[in-house]
């Protein structure tokens, strides 16, 4: 797929590895739509730096858990674009509490929302825009953490991730041969989420891979652009973590 004015909505793209995702869509020439649920600045300033490459773009507020949210957000874009051509599925809620006997059902029941249900949402709604054109990418986030043996102490992260990638791989078949759905599983990724880690539990985290070295936000970005270029792949989970899995 060229993505020279495709229509990309990717959720949770007012920091990190969503707005670096954003705009490197922006510089192959697509029209994206950037969404945040609370972080509204980090939303504007992706915003302005998009527009200062004189790239386009609309940002939308929607909570991707909520479907009334979900509703506006892609009523928006249709407003403003037309269509939309790719999701991307970023959006996420944290990791949870330590250990598992501690935490709650509310803990568990807002991050298996967001990053499970949320991703569900979105794609139900995509679905019914592309399907209509007969062509179409989604693209969901997932972790290392929701692949086989890679959990963590965060058990109800882990899960969703791990639902994420089965839903990838179950909506593959169901939206095929006219839809395509992949999904990109980064591993350690330099991001303001370990700012407040203890430099230990930190160095332990890089020794696990075999690269020994933190992933960029900008090698997720370059993953979500090669699978919504490639028109051959779909229900498959690249595995962007400097080695971590091979284990």
């Amino acid at each position: 797929m060229d993505l020279k004015n495709k229509v990309v909505i990717i959720t949770g793209s007012s920091s990190g590895i969503g707005k670096a995702t954003a705009l490197r869509f922006v510089r192959e020439g697509a029209k994206v739509v950037i969404n945040y649920s609370v972080n509204k600045k980090g939303g504007e300033e992706t915003l302005d730096e998009i527009k200062k490459e004189d790239g386009k773009a609309i940002l939308i507020k929607a909570d991707v858990s909520q479907e009334k949210d979900v509703k506006r957000l892609f009523q928006r874009t249709i407003k403003e674009f037309g269509t939309v051509d790719i999701l991307i599925n970023n959006g996420a809620a944290g990791t949870d509490k330590m250990p598992f006997r501690e935490a709650d059902h509310s803990e568990w029941s807002k991050i298996f929302e967001v990053n499970l249900v949320g991703t569900m949402l979105c794609s139900q709604y995509a679905i019914k825009i592309m399907e209509k054109k007969g062509y179409g990418k989604i693209l969901n986030t997932s972790s290392i953490r929701g692949a086989e043996y890679g959990g963590g102490r965060g058990i109800a992260y882990a899960v969703s991730k791990a639902g994420v990638i089965n839903f990838t791989k179950t909506l593959a078949k169901q939206v095929a041969p006219k839809l395509q759905v992949n999904a990109v599983a980064p591993g350690f990724v330099k991001t303001r989420s370990y700012d407040t880690m203890n430099k230990d539990m930190v160095a332990n985290f890089i020794n696990q891979t075999y690269l020994k070295r933190w992933i960029t936000v900008e090698e997720i970005a370059d993953a979500f652009v090669f699978l919504a270029k490639n028109d051959g792949i779909t229900g498959q989970v690249i595995y962007v973590d400097g080695g971590f899995t091979l284990k």
